[in-house]
């Protein structure tokens, strides 16, 4: 009787590991996007990319609305 169990768990470990080799294989992670550099808009406090930005007289706005209204006090 042990036989047999030691017999069945064997074939249960070879099903295991032949399951385990078929499975797809993840995709490797991507790169990360470049890390972009960040402003704080003058108005409202809020970050938002550098790129994005709106200037006037070396402050940064997140939008024209916020570059009309100028430094909030």
């Amino acid at each position: 009787m042990a036989k047999f169990l030691l017999f069945v768990l064997v074939l249960a470990v070879v099903y295991l590991l032949v399951r385990a080799s078929k499975r797809p294989k993840p995709p490797p992670p991507e790169a990360k996007a470049a890390e972009e550099a960040m402003a704080q808009c003058a108005h409202c406090g809020v970050h938002f990319p550098l790129n994005e930005s709106v200037d006037e007289a070396g402050r940064v706005f997140c939008s024209e609305a916020h570059r009309r209204l100028g430094v909030k006090k």
